[in-house]
């Protein structure tokens, strides 16, 4: 990080009983990031480009000059370099006419956010959308909490607060059935209004990492299926043995039916010569 001394102002003191004039010279510091470069502005990432500038102008002691406003020009035509240089081109020329880095900042997030009945329409959208967030299918506990982090830095753009406390129950309230156990722990023995997404996130994140790993795990060169993988076996077993016992009594049955016509054969075939016998002992 380098810095740039700048000549703020000159007086002069005398020192009394001397006769000496001594000049001094009084320097404002004002901080810059060597190459560091502005955000650009796109049509979709204005919620990302608010942080970053946020940050960058913060670091440059220059957000106050936006927010609030100063008297001090030098910071004023700062901050208005500062916006001025991260945003399309076609926006310059009607920015740069503000009389303020402040009336700049704010005719930026007016042309972006609309007035005040389009900021509530948007506002109640994205309060449905807020509302029914839930977690997709196969999605990752980072991929989710990136979401919800999002949804809420919009939402504070356009006016509506979502503690965190809030957040969090939110989040714990919509995880996937298999961390359940996990949420009732955190919400009875960890304090909420202390808790932020990042934490809630980390100890959910433990849970995935290690029922992965189990599920990975091999004993005797063969892998551990899960509970899933062992029912849907399980399932084809039965599967298996009832068509095996189907095919074996269709051939048990047609063995018997042979067996059952060669003896009624057998019986007739001996019938008839014990009748023949009768005959001839008649005579």
């Amino acid at each position: 990080m380098a810095s740039l001394d700048r000549e703020h102002g000159r007086g002069r003191s005398q020192e009394r009983g001397r006769g000496r004039q001594t000049t001094y010279v009084v320097k404002k510091t004002v901080r810059d990031v060597s190459g560091a470069q502005y955000p650009m502005l796109t049509r979709t990432n204005y919620a990302e480009w608010v942080v970053l500038m946020k940050v960058m102008l913060k670091a440059r002691r220059l957000w106050a000059a936006v927010t609030v406003g100063t008297a001090n020009e030098e910071d004023d035509q700062s901050a208005m370099e500062a916006i001025l240089k991260s945003v399309p081109t076609e926006y310059v020329v009607p920015l740069g006419a503000k009389d303020s880095a402040k009336e700049a900042w704010e005719s930026l997030e007016t042309m972006r956010l609309g007035g005040d009945r389009v900021r509530k329409a948007k506002a109640q959208q994205l309060r449905r959308e807020y509302e029914a967030i839930a977690f997709r299918d196969g999605e990752a506990i980072e991929d989710f909490a990136l979401r919800l982090t999002s949804m809420v830095s919009q939402l504070a753009q356009v006016g509506v607060d979502i503690g965190e406390e809030e957040a969090v129950a939110k989040y714990l309230r919509v995880v996937p059935p298999r961390f359940a156990q996990i949420a009732l722990s955190i919400e009875t023995l960890l304090d909420m209004s202390k808790l932020t997404i990042e934490e809630v996130t980390g100890r959910l994140k433990a849970v995935e990492d290690r029922a992965e790993a189990t599920a990975r795990t091999t004993a005797g060169g063969q892998l551990l299926l899960t509970e899933e993988q062992w029912a849907a076996r399980l399932r084809e077993r039965k599967q298996g043995e009832g068509s095996s016992v189907s095919r074996s009594g269709s051939r048990g049955g047609a063995r018997g039916k042979r067996r059952a016509r060669q003896a009624a054969r057998q019986a007739t075939a001996e019938g008839g010569g014990r009748r023949q016998g009768r005959q001839r002992s008649c005579r």
